[in-house]
């Protein structure tokens, strides 16, 4: 539109037009600096949003699993306990006072009288290169003690029940006048662990 046909409108049309521009141009600014930036902010926390719930969901997801997982785990750790409390490490620097620490109550369930234990000498194993920090090998501790036959063979059941790991080397029983209190010899052997082979 040139300025003279704008001159030569009239008065309440020039208003008019003047009312129009601004209106178009104050529409234009809130349009490019609201709403603009509005809906891409919204559209940004529309993203954020969906990127959370899918996050929360996967969340709940794994909560739900772990109680399965923990369940699992549990009786991973029973059906290992026996396996563990049956590997032998020394007891003030001795394999058979740990023996004795484990043994005596099973001795005393057994009825066995007069235990006595002590080390026997160990078997030489062969060592991986490089050497590891701890050492594995099966400790043998000789256990002699009074009582019948019944009662030695109750220990030796008891023995297999509550400790698999632990294997029987040698058992012996020398007569005696009372066959309530025979001479009864028993060496085991126990997966053990040793010390540090290296800082």
């Amino acid at each position: 539109m040139n300025s003279e046909l704008f001159q030569n409108m009239a008065p309440n049309a020039k208003r008019s037009f003047i009312v129009t521009i601004t209106f178009a141009a104050l529409a234009t600014i809130i349009y490019l600096f609201c709403v603009q930036p509005s809906t891409n902010e919204l559209e940004t926390s529309r993203r954020n949003l969906a990127e959370l719930q899918d996050k929360q969901y996967r969340t709940d997801l794994d909560l739900r699993r772990s109680s399965t997982v923990t369940k699992d785990l549990d009786e991973l750790e029973a059906a290992l306990k026996p396996y563990r409390e049956a590997m032998l490490v020394p007891l003030l620097e001795s394999y058979s006072m740990r023996a004795k620490s484990l043994l005596d109550p099973i001795a005393l369930g057994a009825g066995l009288n007069d235990v006595t234990y002590s080390d026997e000498p160990f078997r030489a194993l062969p060592l991986p290169k490089p050497m590891p920090r701890q050492l594995h090998t099966r400790a043998a501790v000789k256990l002699e003690a009074t009582g019948s036959y019944q009662q030695a063979v109750s220990f030796l059941l008891r023995l297999e029940k509550e400790m698999p790991l632990v294997s029987l080397r040698q058992f012996d029983i020398s007569a005696q006048q009372n066959p309530r209190s025979q001479s009864i010899s028993i060496v085991l052997e126990w997966p053990a662990k040793g010390g540090l082979t290296r800082k």
